[in-house]
């Protein structure tokens, strides 16, 4: 590639640039859907696929690809916030910054201290100089009448500010306040990091891991970075690991990681033959069967779901006050079996790796979605 793919500039909230995938991609994968659902189709794998590969144990992505996309992001932040924060004069502006749930927790909160900014941690908003960040709203995130009048007086204090405000949120609780807080009466000016699509990934991933490596679908049998005289890939994978995430990188990067398998090493003199012949085993990208969730939790589990997602992490007790219906009792065990969500410290959260699966669990069962 002659120039990079990877996107500079934060995209404006109403504006992202949702990826899709190329059509046969799509229906392919809505059919084997439908016949696994069916219990009909057991996943064969493709021929050109050897029959010994084996998941790897371990994560496949070097810590210099997540340092370098963090890095990137980070630098993205800067171009659009960084003069801005450090400006003393001039009007006051309340900024957001919206966040899939995919991205890591904290990262705007790192990047600010990384940069030296004023950084507070929630709701307060107290008297200084320069922009004052605020990096996770999710405290004020609670469906319910104390939690609208909460964010109401909060909207209220912002609207009053006399310092620049950059308000971290979620893409979901961003959706939530602005349908019932007319949150963007208050916040002028809302972004969201860009898609990447999968010209964006193939960088990445050809960067960081391509060097000695080949990646190469089960589905097709084709390296999944190369490309053709024009500099477009030839294979659709990574345009269609692009739509699964949504367009987030670190989502990407977790799925193409959990579809890596490797045939088992072999004695050293072989594989070292191997080497001096050219012939290195590729490692090929079979995806791992997609959770579903057993017919008889479906529906509470969706509403679980989708209050996790807006409120962020709860505990029980608080479930029950945002959410209007009663529970089956070990349904977060249950979907934590499934690998969508984790306990941590009392309170049950969404697992980051899996927000793509329950993002598109939801979108199939009729529920809103967030908007970015």
């Amino acid at each position: 590639m002659t120039s990079s793919a990877l996107p500079k500039k934060l995209a404006y909230v109403g504006g992202y640039d949702w990826p899709r995938a190329p059509t046969t991609s799509s229906l392919k994968t809505n059919y084997r859907r439908l016949w696994k659902k069916l219990r009909v189709l057991d996943d064969p794998k493709a021929e050109l696929v050897p029959d010994d590969l084996e998941r790897m144990s371990g994560s496949l992505i070097p810590d210099n690809l997540w340092s370098a996309l963090r890095e990137h992001q980070f630098e993205s932040l800067d171009q659009t916030y960084l003069e801005w924060a450090r400006r003393t004069d001039g009007p006051v502006t309340v900024c957001a910054f919206v966040m899939m749930p995919s991205v890591p927790q904290g990262l705007l909160a790192d990047w600010a201290t990384d940069r030296g900014l004023d950084v507070v941690e929630g709701a307060a908003v107290p008297a200084g100089q320069g922009a004052l960040i605020v990096p996770d709203l999710c405290n004020l995130v609670h469906r319910n009448l104390e939690g609208r009048v909460a964010m109401r007086a909060y909207l209220a204090e912002l609207d009053g500010a006399s310092r620049n405000i950059l308000l971290g949120i979620s893409s979901w609780a961003w959706t939530y306040f602005a349908q019932t807080s007319a949150i963007e009466a208050v916040v002028s000016d809302a972004r969201s990091f860009a898609s990447f699509d999968g010209d964006a990934l193939a960088e990445l991933i050809a960067t960081h891991l391509g060097q000695d490596t080949r990646f190469k679908s089960a589905d097709t049998g084709n390296d999944v970075v190369e490309t053709d005289e024009d500099d477009a890939l030839k294979d659709s994978y990574l345009k269609t690991l692009a739509a699964r995430a949504y367009g987030c990188p670190w989502a990407a990067l977790r799925l193409f990681d959990a579809a890596v398998k490797r045939q088992p090493d072999d004695d050293d003199d072989a594989d070292q033959a191997k080497k001096e012949q050219g012939d290195d085993q590729a490692t090929w990208l079979q995806d791992p069967a997609v959770p579903q969730l057993p017919d008889h939790i479906a529906r509470a589990s969706h509403f679980l779901l989708h209050t996790l997602l807006i409120n962020g992490p709860l505990t029980m007790a608080a479930v029950k006050t945002v959410l209007p219906m009663t529970l089956p009792v070990g349904l977060p065990s249950a979907l934590g079996r499934s690998g969508l969500v984790h306990e941590d410290g009392g309170k049950i959260a969404i697992q980051r790796d899996a927000y793509p699966h329950v993002r598109r669990i939801l979108s199939e069962a009729g529920f809103p979605l967030d908007q970015i």
